[in-house]
């Protein structure tokens, strides 16, 4: 037996052993890689104080020449890894062109022992405990009081009729719920149990405290056989719902199950039957049990918005499933299919809100994609959002549909930010609602607040490709460009094909000063896009003779053929004029995009692409035209 020395740090819900540099999370072990757990170590060690990018380095990979964004992945690992904490907060801080800082609370413990390793692993790791138990003396005491702690934590566990699983319950603060699985053999019955599905998320995410990950990350576990605790730790979630749907003859049956992930243990099941009328019913109770194991007892307010329990008709309800399922598809043809079937739902029943905010979503949606113009989509969107909170004033998904409206539209900062604040308050797992706070926030300066944002409805939707590029423009916007740069790559791990990713990355390298490595991957944007080979000869000729400068210089002679061909929207070409240089096309193209709504207006004031325009008096008398701050960028 040796006397050793162990410490470790103690923060939120983790415990990190600062001698074998492992991680636990509720006791069970989180995977890091060495030199990421390494780089946790060093700024816990240092905690509430900066260490500075340099010395990092250094003390992560001594005596090697590493780049910067080898630290900058391992920062971008970390805070994927730990999540949030207090409200929402990050626990490593950026600390712009220097370094970062651990900011959460860290509690050091530090104690001896003498017991072997194996003995260390069966019994409690309390420091008292253990330095009491040095003594040999005390051994046999402390097997004792082992002995009558565990019988006291098992009856206080076990002697609780009805609340078997509320220790355990307590500890539930996240939960995904997979797909559930069509067990009727018909294919054509995939919309129904994709709607159970749905339906599950949403009653489920009202419940405030409880993060509930979206529809979109969880689909992508349709059909995959992974193990639960894997699927888990991949979404960063405590739980896993799952279950079955099964409908014949007018009838359905639901089978649900409550699953704690890390240990794989079933804390709940139940199965329910009834008619087909009555499924919006069973909804709502699978949602209430399931969240009264997780927190106890709901108090009056939650169980009235986890669901609305009313009489539903059974067509309009069939429409609806089929809408959703069509709009989940995500092409303009299957959402021009999604429309018909929404508004058939309005048809059988005309007080149905979520049918109206639905269809509102898929005029939106094909607005954005081009396949309807502006002028014709955003009067109807408003018309059915206006109805649909005419029916339910509190029904979060029409607010945050009206915020995003007011926000890039309307340009009505105000009355946007109240929507999506008011949104969130409804429904607190709203993807759309988080997402469009800090969107709102982005455009009036709060950069800090927005990248918060955005951050949480990523940790709703880690899958997303929406919610991730968008965290990737926001930390750009916030000038946060190490972080920028790793949360843009990591979004081509998500598509490795996108162009949307690959121009991000491109203008983070820009903004960053590595105007090689922005050259060639805007060469490459181009390539991927299938670009004319004349306009690919002159932007890489261009860019041979005089780097960054010269791509723009010779892609500035097409910009307007590409324009007036519809490849490109004025808003590009705003972009692309801004880069060669010429202010007044770049105006003259801003102001056109401003008429006609382009995505992207409402970031003027913080957008660095813009920051070489800022001190030009047309560019500040056109942030003022739409209400936007000059000072920011």
């Amino acid at each position: 037996m040796e006397r050793q020395r162990k410490s470790y740090y103690q923060f939120g819900r983790f415990r990190f052993d600062a001698e074998e540099r492992t991680l636990l999370q509720g006791g069970c072990p989180v995977s890091l890689p060495p030199k990421v757990a390494e780089t946790l170590f060093l700024l816990l060690k240092n905690a509430g104080r900066l260490v500075e990018k340099d010395k990092l380095i250094e003390m992560v990979w001594p005596g090697a020449f590493v780049e910067e964004g080898n630290l900058n992945k391992n920062i971008f690992k970390l805070r994927k890894t730990l999540g949030q904490w207090d409200g929402g907060r990050e626990y490593i801080e950026t600390v712009p062109k220097r370094g970062y800082r651990f900011v959460a609370s860290v509690k050091w413990e530090e104690y001896e022992e003498t017991i072997s390793p194996t003995q260390i692993r069966t019994l409690s790791r309390e420091p008292r405990v253990l330095q009491w138990m040095t003594s040999r003396a005390n051994w046999t005491k402390a097997l004792l009081l082992a002995f009558i702690l565990a019988v006291a934590v098992a009856w206080k566990v076990l002697y609780r009729p009805g609340q078997l699983s509320s220790p355990t319950a307590a500890a539930i603060h996240s939960v995904a719920v997979l797909p559930f699985e069509n067990l009727s053999g018909d294919p054509a019955q995939d919309y129904f149990a994709e709607g159970m599905t749905d339906e599950l998320i949403t009653d489920l995410g009202q419940i405030a405290p409880l993060r509930v990950i979206s529809r979109t990350s969880v689909m992508q576990y349709r059909g995959a056989h992974k193990p639960l605790p894997q699927i888990a730790r991949e979404l960063n979630v405590d739980a896993i719902v799952e279950g079955t749907v099964l409908r014949s003859e007018g009838k359905v049956r639901i089978t649900a199950q409550l699953i704690q992930a890390a240990l794989d243990k079933h804390l709940w099941a139940q199965s329910y039957e009834g008619k087909l009328q009555d499924v919006l019913v069973m909804q709502n109770d699978i949602a209430g049990a399931i969240a009264k194991q997780i927190r106890g007892v709901l108090v009056r307010q939650e169980e009235v918005r986890a669901g609305v329990k009313r009489p539903v008709n059974l067509e309009a309800y069939e429409a609806y499933l089929r809408g959703e399922y069509f709009l989940n598809k995500f092409t303009a043809e299957s959402i021009f299919t999604a429309i018909n079937h929404f508004q058939q739902a309005i048809e059988k029943d005309p007080n149905y809100a979520p049918a109206y905010t639905k269809l509102a979503g898929c005029y939106q949606i094909l607005t954005n994609m081009g396949a309807i113009p502006k002028k014709i989509a955003i009067p109807k969107t408003k018309l059915l959002v206006a109805k649909a909170l005419e029916i339910d004033p509190e029904f979060g998904a029409a607010h945050a549909m009206r915020g995003w409206t007011l926000l890039l539209y309307d340009l009505d900062f105000a009355t946007a930010g109240a929507e999506f604040r008011r949104a969130v308050a409804l429904n607190p797992n709203s993807i759309e609602a988080h997402e469009g706070l800090g969107n709102y926030y982005a455009s009036i300066g709060q950069l800090e607040d927005s990248v918060q944002q955005i951050q949480y409805a990523r940790e709703l939707d880690p899958l997303g490709l929406i919610v991730n590029f968008d965290l990737c423009q926001t930390l750009y916007f916030a000038k946060r460009f190490d972080e920028a740069l790793a949360q843009c790559k990591a979004n081509l791990d998500l598509d490795p094909n996108s162009v949307r990713a690959l121009v991000n990355v491109a203008k983070v390298y820009s903004a960053k000063g590595m105007e090689p490595e922005a050259t060639s991957t805007y060469i490459h944007t181009l390539e991927l896009t299938g670009a004319p080979s004349d306009m690919i000869l002159a932007v890489k000729t261009g860019a041979r003779q005089s780097g960054l400068s010269g791509y723009w210089s010779a892609l500035a002679p097409f910009i307007q053929e590409n324009v007036s061909n519809g490849i490109i929207d004025s808003w590009d070409a705003a972009i692309g004029y801004t880069y060669s240089g010429d202010n007044d096309k770049a105006l003259m193209s801003l102001k056109k995009a401003v008429e006609a709504r382009h995505y992207g207006i409402t970031y003027l004031s913080v957008d660095p692409t813009f920051d070489r325009l800022r001190a030009d008096r047309r560019f500040i008398l056109l942030l003022g035209s739409i209400h936007l701050p000059a000072t920011q960028g």
